[in-house]
């Protein structure tokens, strides 16, 4: 069991569970550069058993996985993982995760209820490469394979600095967009351009099927906030490498498809309207990215 497990830019979680049960929420810190003082408290609890999904049941997909998500009112919600089921209750004062599991194997359905949290407290979420350079701030948006990482090594080793490697969280009160990841998680082609720059590159450990090479490895100096200026829509093709402006329909869809799908009405909504000022605020582009350049 554990105790005060992060604090996430003044969301604070508790957790009276087996350990192994957070390891998804690893992705989150603890990071001292995101901790605020305490505006919300998150209460992670465990009971035994499962609960089934309800008629209602519909499918999101995470990362690297899906869950199965039942409604329960205006501000809570089931999540059915693959070994655990975890009711969300989201209120002003605090929210109520309670684990249902018959073992302390990790599950995505944790991790998808605490970015639900996250999300009712004003941050959203963005699967996205984000830069800072020359007095611009770019999140790099696009499905996996669209070359996301190559993209932010080639503009790390050209001077700019990383925000985060795939996972950010913005926030509209502040423009800030706050960075998550360590260091550049490579699969083995976007490892051999890293070698090929630094040969001296010490051995990267191993994370989730990746070797992480840290911001400290490539020699460059993280910036945890920076306030988001730019969206490069990545887009993989046989053409030429090409720049051209993006439709504002187009700039809707990609970013549902990088913040994915709120669970609660209230997150829906809000959601929407943060969706609608981003593409309507900031400065888009496609990037045409030719088949011969690797992720």
């Amino acid at each position: 069991m554990t105790g005060v497990l992060l604090n996430v830019l003044g969301v604070e979680v508790g957790a009276q569970v087996p350990a192994p049960l957070l390891a998804p929420l690893a992705l989150y810190g603890p990071h001292a550069a995101l901790s605020r003082p305490v505006h919300h408290r998150v209460r992670v609890q465990v009971q035994s058993g499962r609960q089934a999904a309800g008629p209602e049941a519909y499918t999101v997909r995470t990362h690297s996985s899906e869950v199965q998500v039942t409604p329960d009112g205006p501000d809570a919600a089931w999540i059915h993982g693959a070994t655990l089921d975890a009711h969300l209750s989201v209120t002003c004062e605090e929210s109520v995760i309670t684990v249902h599991t018959e073992s302390a194997r990790p599950d995505d359905a944790l991790m998808v209820a605490f970015t639900e949290v996250l999300r009712a407290q004003g941050l959203l979420p963005l699967h996205a490469a984000v830069l800072a350079q020359g007095g611009q701030v770019t999140a790099l948006l696009g499905p996996s394979g669209t070359g996301k990482s190559t993209a932010l090594l080639e503009a790390l080793l050209s001077g700019a600095r990383p925000v985060t490697e795939d996972y950010g969280l913005f926030e509209p009160a502040t423009g800030l967009l706050h960075g998550l990841d360590g260091g550049l998680r490579c699969l083995p082609d976007t490892l051999a351009r890293v070698r090929a720059a630094l040969p001296n590159l010490t051995e990267p450990a191993t994370v989730r099927g990746k070797a992480l090479v840290t911001w400290d490895m490539l020699g460059t100096e993280q910036r945890w906030h920076a306030p988001l200026t730019h969206m490069e829509v990545l887009r993989r093709d046989g053409r030429e490498a090409g720049v051209r402006p993006l439709p504002v329909a187009q700039r809707v869809m990609n970013l549902w498809a990088a913040t994915g799908v709120p669970l609660l009405p209230v997150n829906r909504d809000w959601t929407n309207g943060v969706i609608g000022t981003l593409a309507r605020e900031l400065t888009w582009v496609e990037r045409t990215v030719p088949h011969h350049l690797t992720p």
